[in-house]
């Protein structure tokens, strides 16, 4: 595992994920993983989740790593290089009805703010609150959206579209290209050259409760 507080410009941080291929935001509970969080340099906890975060911000709006809720549910960070695997693999085609509604949205209208998916889909208000994060956790995990813009602060509204929009041409096609096999077999190898997991079976089992 990488030492804490050794990571300190967004340049790290993206040499940092593309080093390990994918990377949790946070750590995980009960798990020792490689997080971004922990490798941020800061002088308290607020310093590093601030950088954290920024930095995964700004590197996915750029399109240099993907990021959205994966291993276990939680804040994910791909490289380039691992994200056709990972796609290949996870792209579900089916959805319930909540995100149905929201991906039809976003193919006919674009690029929509969170506040206006809300609003355009009647799901604003604390009633509609967990609905329409179960719903975006579920098109997240199915590799059907990703982030491309992020608001001001305080506020600091995500915007949202398509992952086939945002992705890079040469990564999508990529992805196309592969065989389910092939990247599951490449993904278990990443999580063993990291080392932190040292036995394939065990590598197999987190990769599967990932999903």
């Amino acid at each position: 595992m990488t030492d804490e507080n050794t990571v300190d410009t967004e340049e790290e941080a993206l040499n940092f994920i593309n080093q390990h291929g994918f990377v949790t935001l946070f750590p995980l509970r009960r798990i020792v993983f490689q997080n971004l969080y922990q490798v941020a340099v800061g002088k308290n906890r607020e310093e590093k989740f601030d950088k954290a975060w920024k930095w995964a911000d700004n590197l996915a709006m750029k399109k240099r790593i993907h990021y959205g809720k994966f291993l276990h549910k939680q804040v994910t960070l791909i490289s380039l290089d691992m994200l056709p695997y990972f796609y290949k693999l996870h792209k579900r085609k089916e959805f319930t009805i909540v995100p149905r509604r929201i991906l039809e949205y976003l193919r006919k209208h674009g690029a929509t703010s969170t506040t206006n998916l809300r609003k355009e889909l009647d799901l604003s208000g604390r009633e509609n609150k967990s609905k329409f994060a179960g719903a975006m956790d579920e098109l997240q995990l199915g590799f059907a959206i990703a982030i491309v813009d992020r608001g001001p602060p305080p506020k600091m509204t995500y915007t949202w579209n398509l992952l086939e929009r945002w992705m890079p041409d040469d990564v999508l096609k990529k992805a196309q290209a592969l065989n389910e096999s092939v990247c599951r077999e490449r993904i278990v190898a990443k999580l063993l050259k990291n080392k932190s997991i040292s036995k394939r079976e065990d590598a197999e089992k987190f990769f599967g409760k990932g999903r």
